[in-house]
């Protein structure tokens, strides 16, 4: 009944969803990881792990509606489902009664056009958000000379991409990829039990496919040549501890360090170290703090790594120098190529799609929100306010956007400037070139006609009696000439 609903209602929507789930193969159908987590009074949280869709399937079948339940407490769950198998879809979908749209949006490329991945008729709802961000992997795809290309896909069901640099080309750094986070609850029942699933992307694996061919190809996480690129650790700190705990042995634990590898893992580690706090278990929302704090983590690496990417493409190998700006002249932007163009207007382009997509994630988890062009602001109004660190979070985020843009557009400007004076004066040059070549052409020719003329009698020629003559003449002849030219 559920796979009805995908192939039927929401096909027109999610043509690419539908295809892709109705074809995966049995092995693909398992192809993801689930967990569930249970939030309960005077209790820890311990996550649980299914290894299978028919775990998953048991474990919901034998678990009491909230209706029929005579538990002393809520029943509060969260699912945490990585990649997009389709057994664990149907399972999930259909008990839980989730719209197949949650699943069918988190699907496609977050760096291809798509435009249903959002509700344009509700931009924010309490109980379900979207993210979609970027992150770097310093890895290659091992693949032979004449099969290299700059784009791979990643051996998965979700539809997610791999980039890479020209190792040619005006930079060569790690490769990047773009992900989502989705996230859905269900309405709060009258006694405070809710269900809520976390949809994550799965990590770069060991295996890569190669386009158009789908050839897998295996992934190297140690480079052929560490020097190609610079090591960076671009990670904010995520703790905001104003003091370390009283107890000694509290106070390694009080540190979140996410080894940024996979939200699956990272999400789960966080909530089997920590308790929650219990005035927090009445909203959904609160249970994955940290899954929103990692993509704003993860986000702020990114494009710190775009600036220094940005500052690191006008470097020069002529002198070393303090300031990386300060040598427009001698950097990689000083001639024109067409391989900088195309990636400085990219980049301009890509910029500008990123901003959208940063301001669209406020957006959706209803955050307020100030332009400085138009200055308008956003949020939503009623219901609790956004936690603090959340807004200066996405601020910062959108602070540094802005910032690489701004360097990009400079870069631009600058460079399109800087090729246009040079070739002006390259024509310049030229045209003086010409010009001195007309002055000895004007030059030869009185000399030339005096020469004519002597040559007639044969006592002027060269060699003959009266042969310092042609000189007697030619000589003021060019005194002339150099006075008036």
């Amino acid at each position: 009944e559920y796979m009805n609903l995908i192939q039927n209602q929401i096909q027109p929507l999610f043509p690419n969803f539908a295809t892709a789930v109705s074809g995966q193969s049995p092995a693909d159908r398992e192809l993801g990881r689930c967990a569930v987590v249970e939030f309960r009074q005077e209790f820890a949280q311990q996550p649980s792990s299914f290894k299978s869709s028919i775990e998953l399937r048991q474990y919901l079948s034998i678990s009491p509606s909230p209706a029929n339940t005579s538990q002393d407490q809520p029943r509060r769950r969260l699912f945490i489902l990585e990649d997009l198998p389709r057994n664990y879809i149907l399972t999930l979908g259909s008990w839980l009664r989730i719209p197949p749209s949650f699943f069918a949006g988190h699907y496609d490329d977050p760096a291809s056009p798509t435009f249903n991945h959002r509700n344009p008729f509700e931009r924010h709802r309490k109980s379900q958000f979207r993210l979609r961000y970027g992150t770097s992997h310093r890895v290659e795809v091992d693949v032979p000379l004449h099969k290299r290309s700059n784009i791979y896909a990643f051996n998965t069901n979700v539809c997610r991409y791999l980039h890479a640099y020209d190792p040619k080309g005006p930079l060569y750094d790690e490769m990047r990829s773009h992900h989502i986070v989705s996230f859905w609850s269900s309405p709060v029942g009258i006694d405070g039990s809710w269900d809520a699933v976390l949809l994550v992307d799965p990590p770069l694996t060991e295996l890569a496919k190669c386009l158009p061919s789908m050839e897998l190809a295996p992934v190297r996480r140690e480079l052929q040549d560490e020097s190609s690129m610079p090591k960076h650790y671009l990670y904010p700190e995520m703790n905001n501890l104003q003091e370390l705990p009283e107890e000694v042995s509290e106070r390694a634990s009080a540190f979140e360090c996410p080894k940024y590898n996979s939200m699956f893992d990272d999400a789960l580690n966080d909530l089997a170290s920590r308790n929650q706090d219990f005035g927090e278990l009445d909203n959904p929302m609160a249970v994955v703090k940290f899954p929103r704090k990692l993509v704003i983590g993860i986000m702020l690496a990114f494009l710190r790594h775009r600036y220094l990417n940005l500052l690191r493409i006008q470097k020069t190998h002529v002198k070393l120098s303090q300031n990386p700006r300060s040598s427009f002249s001698e950097g990689a932007l000083s001639s024109w190529h067409e391989e900088s163009f195309d990636y400085i207007v990219g980049a301009c382009a890509a910029m500008k799609e990123l901003i959208r997509e940063m301001e669209e994630n406020m957006v959706a988890l209803g955050l307020p929100m100030e332009n400085g062009n138009t200055g308008w602001k956003s949020g939503v109004a009623g219901g609790p306010r956004p936690p603090q660190w959340e807004i200066d979070g996405w601020i910062s985020v959108l602070d540094l956007a802005h910032t690489v843009d701004w360097l990009t557009n400079s870069l631009a400007t600058g460079y399109l400037q800087y090729i246009s004076i040079q070739e002006a004066r390259v024509s310049n040059g030229i045209a003086k070139s010409l010009s001195k070549i007309t002055v000895l052409t004007m030059l030869f020719i009185p000399l030339s006609t005096v020469a004519s003329i002597f040559s007639m009698g044969g006592d002027f020629l060269p060699g003959n009696s009266r042969a310092w003559v042609y000189w007697v003449v030619s000589i003021p002849v060019l005194m002339m000439l150099a006075c008036l030219y």
